[in-house]
């Protein structure tokens, strides 16, 4: 690590155990905020990547519960009446319903 990376690294350090904000310490040390920010994205790059797992193999066992309703098919015919069926009916019997909900006949 060169010097510079080591002073920029140090003040970094130091806001991450101070616990302030980048731009409040950068004004107490007389430091350039932008400076800051550029140095800590090319400190992060520089470092290997590490994958972090937990516990057997990163798997949690999920309980899928099943919907309380579920319809094979909707269909929004005259009205905006919505019809559920479990399969879509013959069009013509489709046709007839649409057409007494047209004309009023419930």
């Amino acid at each position: 690590m060169s010097e510079r990376s080591e002073f920029w690294g140090r003040h970094l350090a130091a806001i991450d155990a101070e616990g302030l904000s980048t731009s409040a310490y950068a004004q107490r040390e007389g430091l350039a905020v932008a400076s800051l920010y550029w140095w800590r994205r090319r400190l992060q790059a520089d470092k290997p990547q590490r994958l972090v797992t937990r516990g057997g193999g990163g798997f949690v066992p999920v309980t899928v519960a099943s919907p309380a309703h579920v319809s094979g098919r909707a269909v929004v015919v005259a009205g905006g009446v919505r019809v559920e069926l479990d399969r879509l009916p013959n069009p013509e019997w489709l046709a007839a319903l649409s057409g007494a909900l047209a004309r009023g006949v419930r």
